[in-house]
């Protein structure tokens, strides 16, 4: 997720009048300036999915899911953090814990799955909140779907 709001004109499309003189330069290099700090300023996230796209069927028929999120946002209240994976065909979510020793790191475990299932196709939504005023706000994001193939 990237989220950049720039309500300022590119620099090229500012119109000046022709009485401007030398202002016109100093106002198209001041624009071109605050572009640049508002284009550095953009807020980004992202899900990054380390479950393998295949695994060996096992005897329980629970899977584990894994993911690492980040983000750059600096109003962010990281203990709101709340990613979840949903599974086609399930009525339930799973949510994710955080791993013992990466605080980006996110899993869950799947399943059971019924022998005949052969493929687990799935989401991971990334729920958080972050300061604003009046009140914190909250936000989401969602990748997917990914596809497990569970081998024989």
């Amino acid at each position: 997720m990237q989220i950049c709001q720039n309500t300022l004109l590119p620099p090229a499309t500012l119109q000046t009048s022709p009485d401007m003189g030398s202002h016109s330069n100093k106002l198209r290099s001041a624009a071109l300036g605050l572009t640049v700090l508002l284009a550095a300023g953009c807020i980004t996230s992202g899900i990054t999915n380390l479950t393998p796209t295949q695994v060996p069927r096992n005897t329980t028929g629970i899977y584990r899911i894994e993911m690492i999120w980040e983000s750059n946002q600096q109003a962010l209240r990281p203990e709101t953090i709340q990613p979840e994976v949903q599974v086609t065909g399930h009525n339930a979510t799973y949510p994710m814990t955080r791993t013992q020793l990466l605080t980006n790191r996110w899993e869950t475990l799947v399943g059971p799955l019924r022998p005949a299932e052969t493929n687990l196709f799935y989401s991971i939504k990334v729920n958080w909140k972050y300061n604003a005023i009046p009140v914190p706000r909250s936000d989401s994001q969602v990748d997917g779907p990914f596809r497990l193939r569970i081998v024989d």
